[in-house]
């Protein structure tokens, strides 16, 4: 068993010891072996609620019309009343302004932005800061920053202590924060960064060259960086097996793909091929 600071109590031992007595059945029966090309998927297993495809869902009716200004405020007060919770009052304008801001752009507004907003009177004055926020370049940069965690998105190699620096990895970081001042679509997103170099149609020989034809196709070189984010000692000097450092940054760059588009971590695949 993994070491831990707290050993196993003596009735969750005996618990463990009656299981193995009783045959240590498992919830369901468990193959001896699987078919020949067969995956091992069951179909309990296809049917998990997140791997199904997306729907639209029905919009539940709700008699609370001055609370249901929304479809999806619709669905809090359906589920707010099988709870008998209600909403709290509406926020004051003040209030408002500083979750916009903070939340669209991780900065306190100016006293001048409070200004102009409060002094706006009309019923599109919240629409109108929403639109203003949108529009600042600072909205790039305070949402840019979750898909830059979720790709690993680091300015050094992280490998060994010497921790050498990345000095083209923010041009990445640019990138993304572009993309979400630009209002890029997500699938575009994603595919430039999966196959930038193949929408540019760059191989190893002419990359500089297509790099600098066009801003658009530096671009779509520099969304690349997406998979190159992990962990990386490959170049560092003195490696006892430079094969196995090499194949570790891939290991990464395939949980850091997965993990983020997927919603899984296919880590087991990197020792195991039978699931």
């Amino acid at each position: 068993m993994p070491k831990r600071d707290k050993k196993l109590t003596a009735a969750e031992v005996a618990l463990i010891r009656r299981w193995i007595d009783s045959g240590a059945k498992t919830a369901r029966p468990e193959p001896a072996e699987l078919p020949k090309g067969s995956s091992g998927i069951t179909e309990e297993e296809r049917a998990f609620w997140s791997f199904q495809p997306i729907q639209q869902p029905k919009v539940p009716k709700t008699k609370r019309r001055d609370r249901a200004r929304t479809a999806i405020d619709a669905f809090l007060v359906a589920s707010m009343a099988q709870q008998k919770l209600r909403f709290s009052p509406d926020a004051d304008k003040p209030t408002l302004l500083r979750r916009a801001y903070f939340d669209l752009t991780g900065l306190p507004p100016t006293p001048e932005e409070a200004a102009t907003f409060l002094a706006d009177t009309s019923a599109e004055a919240y629409d109108h800061l929403i639109d203003r926020l949108l529009e600042s370049k600072h909205y790039g940069e305070r949402w840019g920053r979750h898909w830059l965690d979720i790709a690993g998105y680091a300015d050094s190699d992280g490998y060994s202590d010497a921790d050498p620096p990345r000095p083209y990895a923010y041009k990445y970081r640019d990138y993304v924060i572009r993309s979400f001042n630009d209002d890029k679509p997500f699938d575009r997103f994603i595919t430039e960064q999966l196959a930038g170099d193949e929408l540019a149609r760059a191989t190893v020989t002419n990359a500089t060259a297509v790099a600098v034809s066009s801003p658009e196709k530096r671009d779509l070189l520099i969304a690349t960086g997406f998979l190159r984010m992990g962990v990386d000692g490959s170049a560092t000097d003195a490696l006892s097996d430079r094969d196995a450092v090499r194949n570790q940054v891939v290991a990464d760059t395939l949980k850091i793909v997965s993990t983020s588009l997927l919603g899984l971590s296919v880590g087991c695949a990197q020792c195991h091929d039978h699931r």
